[in-house]
């Protein structure tokens, strides 16, 4: 049969295909089709050999020949396998198979040795004679569709395996898993993916708990956080004569080297809730060389996620301290496969081994006609001793390339949401996932600009300020808010430009209308400094206050004022001072009182004047004294002195009593009404004078008439 007439028969075969014929009978015609087809190329019949095919896709088995392969393979890696095949198709629709299932199968006289099974990442048509044409296919595994996406999002309370379950699940990756220890995977509070693909996340997160990962058939990807989870089984036999070898389990070559490492791992880090807990892990290896690995920021926060964390550390600096290298014909040598060397010299080398990395490479060369030796399959590998536990590298978290913008969010209905420390939650402008309220973030500390053990300035943010977050460290993890800025949404409290020269600090009444201020003003020949407050206003001072104003002071008090000195009180006032009292003033002085007036003291009381004295008063006028009452002056007393160093006058409208050095002078008629006692040192006066008062004559007219006469008067 012509190459023309085999390719007729395959496409009346497929025809039959489309048009839902019999599918064992389009196979058998498609086999009858290409055995024509090959014999008529000249191409040899399949081997029973050593066998190489493939599957791209929905492509029909046989399409492709398989004529070279190479895969590379490691722990905690994905693989990648390059197939060149050559093909009876000119062109290929590479469009309708990227993404597809594809892969490579491995037989031995009949049997299937291993089958690699990924999807179809990448497809390049080659050069083509007119009848063959050469491809080249790229297959990589489920879990590689996760390089090619990338996200930032949130993940809060949650542990390491529940985040890396729903990153394979959201990318529809299979896979099972064997975990050990899921004591020592902890709940994290907040963790970060920031512009990472969803596989550098994923392998991040494994890496930082010691969790590894390889390629099982299935096809599946497997992890586990102890090297229990690995498959043995299979028995490799050192020959270092490869001509003489016939089996398909063969070492040709073997390396085992041990290397120097460090061997103390000690890592330290901060709480900032208990700063003088040290928070400080180390583990010590068996080869005791003082060679120290000291990370000051280890990013745990607590003991029970440093000293797991330290371990693996500890045990991912170790992963070269033995290692080996071997070159094999089998290619059941997978990483997390554990084998077993025979029938090395040295009986230290006849133990297990766990394959760490391996490249294998297979030719095929019968499949395209080229001539040569034949179908051969070797393999590089690298592996250590399966007692020795292998971590994956430690992945460094993408440093936030600096600071950036959030909103200060919290449950509805409030405005300030805030815990003990002061700390507030916000709502990063790219999470897409997170809700804009207090589930959006973890508690995120702020930056004063001074504190201390209970002091310090402190001005928490409010719900729906924009706020500066910035990274301790550079670390997504831990978020800390050192500014705030206004947006069009928040405005700044000055009309700006007009206020430019205005610095004030506003607040905002919590669930109400108002605001307190502080405010000052700058501008040249205006400044001030403003002080507002919405309702109260306590100034506590402990010691000494001292007030200077260089012009005038002034008061206003819309309601009551108190004042209490608790000790003295000094007021000066050079000048005047106008006191003015609406209704009434009411002052009590505990004890005495002294006040000393240096010129004229003037008084108006437009009612009545009341003075109560509880002890005795004393009045020391140095001049005159003046006493003027429009009606009357009424004294009730027990003894009432009158006494004046030189001259006491009494005057009424009809006449007067004056008392001095030269006696009594009464001028005025006067009416006794009573008896009278005279007693004086002139008896036969007395006797005389109380005749007349009793006869009722007047007494002063008749005195002063006697004095006339005698020439006194």
């Amino acid at each position: 049969m012509s190459p023309v007439s085999a390719k007729q028969t395959i496409e009346t075969a497929q025809r039959a295909m489309w048009q839902n014929a019999n599918y064992d009978s389009y196979l058998e015609l498609s086999e009858i089709a290409r055995s024509a087809l090959r014999s008529a190329l000249g191409l040899n019949p399949e081997p029973s050999g050593l066998v190489f095919t493939c599957q791209i896709g929905s492509l029909l088995p046989g399409t492709l020949q398989v004529t070279e392969f190479s895969l590379t393979e490691a722990l905690s890696s994905l693989f990648s396998l390059s197939i060149n095949a050559v093909s009876l198709e000119p062109s290929l629709d590479f469009q309708a198979h990227l993404g597809q299932v594809a892969s490579l199968t491995v037989k031995r006289d009949g049997q299937v040795e291993r089958v690699i099974t990924g999807i179809l990442a990448e497809a390049v048509q080659g050069n083509s004679d007119g009848v063959k044409t050469w491809y080249q296919f790229v297959i990589r595994p489920e879990m590689w569709i996760m390089t090619l996406k990338q996200d930032s999002r949130i993940f809060q309370d949650t542990t390491v395996p529940k985040i890396l379950e729903t990153l394979l699940n959201e990318s529809h990756v299979k896979h099972d898993k064997l975990l050990y220890h899921p004591e020592e995977h902890l709940e994290r509070p907040y963790t970060t993916q920031k512009r990472e693909t969803m596989y550098d996340f994923w392998c991040r997160l494994a890496a930082e708990e010691g969790i590894t990962f390889w390629f099982e058939e299935g096809p599946q990807m497997f992890y586990s956080d102890r090297r229990l989870g690995m498959k043995a089984g299979i028995d490799i036999t050192y020959n270092p004569q490869s001509d003489t070898d016939v089996t398909d389990s063969t070492a040709t070559t073997w390396q085992y080297a041990e290397r120097l490492c460090s061997d103390i791992r000690v890592d330290k880090d901060y709480n900032q809730l208990r700063p003088s807990h040290p928070l400080n892990h180390q583990t010590i290896g068996d080869v005791h060389q003082q060679h120290e690995v000291f990370e000051s920021y280890g990013r745990f926060q607590e003991d029970v996620q440093g000293e797991p964390l330290n371990k693996i550390r500890y045990e991912q600096s170790q992963t070269h301290r033995r290692t080996g290298a071997a070159n094999t014909n089998c290619i059941q040598l997978a990483p997390g496969r554990i084998f077993r060397l025979a029938n090395h010299p040295d009986s230290k080398m006849n133990d297990s081994w766990q394959v760490v990395s391996a490249h294998h490479r297979g030719v095929q060369p019968l499949a395209d006609n080229s001539g040569g030796e034949g179908t051969q399959l070797s393999n590089t590998i690298t592996f250590i001793p399966s007692t020795q536990e292998w971590r994956p590298p430690y992945r460094y978290k993408p440093t936030a390339d600096g600071d950036e913008l959030a909103t200060v969010v919290g449950p509805p209905g409030e405005e300030i949401y805030t815990n003990s420390q002061g700390a507030v939650t916000v709502y990063f402008h790219w999470d897409r996932r997170g809700k804009p309220d207090h589930s959006a973030s973890c508690w995120v500390r702020v930056a004063h600009g001074w504190n201390g053990d209970g002091f310090g300035f402190m001005s928490i943010p409010r719900i729906g300020q924009e706020v500066i977050v910035s990274y301790l460290d550079g670390d997504i993890d831990r978020p800390i808010i050192t500014g705030c800025t206004y947006n069009g949404r928040n405005n700044p409290p000055l009309d700006l430009p007009k206020h430019k020269t205005r610095t004030t600090f506003r607040s905002k009444t919590h669930k109400g209308e108002g605001f307190n201020e502080l405010r000052f003003e700058d501008s040249n020949g205006r400044e001030e400094i403003y002080l507002h407050a919405q309702r109260d206003n306590n100034i506590h001072i402990n010691r000494n206050k001292t007030q200077y104003v260089g012009h005038d002071d002034s008061h206003t008090v819309a309601n009551d004022r108190k004042h209490e000195v608790c000790h003295d009180e000094f007021i000066h006032i050079v000048n005047e001072q106008t006191v003015k009292v609406g209704v009434n003033q009411f002052e009590q002085i505990g004890k005495d009182r002294i006040t000393r007036i240096d010129n004229s003291w003037k008084e108006v009381i437009h009612a009545s004047h009341f003075q109560e004295v509880g002890e005795n008063k004393q009045c020391d006028i140095q001049n005159d004294y003046k006493l003027t009452a429009a009606g009357g002056i009424h004294t009730h007393t027990k003894v009432h002195t009158l006494q004046a160093s030189e001259t006491v006058i009494i005057k009424g409208q009809a006449g007067s009593i004056q008392l001095d050095a030269q006696g009594v002078t009464i001028t005025g008629n006067i009416t006794l009404k009573g008896n009278v006692s005279v007693t004086g040192g002139a008896p036969e006066s007395v006797a005389s004078l109380e005749a007349v008062v009793n006869e009722g004559l007047p007494l002063a007219e008749d005195c002063r008439a006697k004095a006339m006469k005698k020439g006194i008067a």
